[in-house]
């Protein structure tokens, strides 16, 4: 009975550092797009992302820890589609929008919308595809949460010059919520490291001919030391680790409740803006920070009561 629950707890703990990181993402990407436009920075991003796993899973089969090709082999048709689709949410379209957006607005607006956004994209597509009951203490966590991001966002989002990069921003959003969802449809024949890996290898695949479609002119001799070192922040914080522990945490507790913990990004997204970039939090974002940690307190705590309710 205590390994089910020292599982939940690892799962917690670890989406909580995701959430970290990717609060992290935003400064880290507005900074490497200072210097280099959005899809070459987003395939120098995956390229070197996508080497490390294909490194990592190359030295897992070596010391036998894996055997990847035969469980490649029992890959269904359906299972590549899946992967493809993966690869193409949450690494193609994804990045793409995000950059996207970021060249027209700020790092923290980005922080705000995408956490309020998501959860109810993936919470939305789960009950479609797969008909996934939503609790209500689910649903009172994901509205408290939307209520606190909501009243994080508008501080001064109000401005009509900044309409098209949200909706920019908020549909990098729903391509995550995608992701999100067909992680759930994951072939069962492969581990989480060897999904993410395949799924990134499509995702880079698709990004690599971006540059030219959108003439971008690259000047690799302009990327100052900023903008690789943000690179690498990108790589290992941003994407190597939260990526595994993403998947796994789908795979455990469901992908509706894995996208609340979003709601833990703008909190930590204004703390970071304000060390990195100088912005200090006002009364109204911690207020908001507050409520959304609150939902997501409430949505994935069993409390005593609840517990009683389903039991009868």
């Amino acid at each position: 009975m205590s390994e089910p629950v020292s599982n939940q707890s690892l799962v917690t703990v670890k989406l909580i550092l995701v959430q970290l990181f990717w609060a992290g993402t935003f400064v880290a990407s507005e900074i490497a797009l200072q210097t280099e436009p959005p899809a070459f920075t987003a395939v120098v991003r995956f390229v070197v992302t996508t080497s490390c796993y294909c490194g990592l899973l190359g030295l897992m089969n070596c010391r036998g820890s894996a055997a990847t090709l035969p469980r490649l082999r029992r890959v269904t048709r359906r299972g590549w589609f899946v992967l493809a689709g993966m690869g193409f949410s949450g690494v193609f379209m994804y990045t793409l929008l995000l950059h996207a957006g970021l060249e027209r607005t700020t790092a923290a607006y980005a922080a705000l919308l995408i956490p309020t956004t998501q959860p109810i994209f993936t919470a939305a597509l789960s009950r479609i595809v797969f008909r996934d009951p939503i609790s209500a203490g689910t649903l009172a966590g994901l509205i408290l949460g939307l209520a606190g991001a909501s009243l994080v966002i508008s501080q001064g989002a109000g401005s009509m010059s900044l309409l098209s990069a949200n909706v920019t921003i908020i549909a990098s959003a729903f391509a995550f919520s995608c992701y999100a969802v067909c992680s759930k449809l994951a072939p069962v024949e492969l581990t989480s490291i060897e999904t993410t890996t395949v799924s990134f290898l499509f995702g880079t695949l698709f990004l690599l001919p971006m540059p030219f479609i959108f003439r971008e002119a690259i000047d690799i001799t302009a990327a100052t030391p900023r903008f690789w070192l943000s690179i690498l922040y990108l790589v290992i914080f941003a994407t190597l680790l939260p990526y595994l522990w993403w998947n796994e945490a789908v795979r455990a507790i469901g992908s509706a409740k894995t996208g609340v913990f979003t709601f833990l990004m703008p909190p930590l997204a204004v703390v970071l803006a304000a060390a990195v970039l100088g912005h200090a939090a006002t009364t109204q974002q911690i207020v908001g920070g507050v409520l959304a940690l609150a939902g997501v307190a409430f949505a994935t705590t069993e409390l005593p009561f609840r517990r009683r309710v389903t039991s009868q």
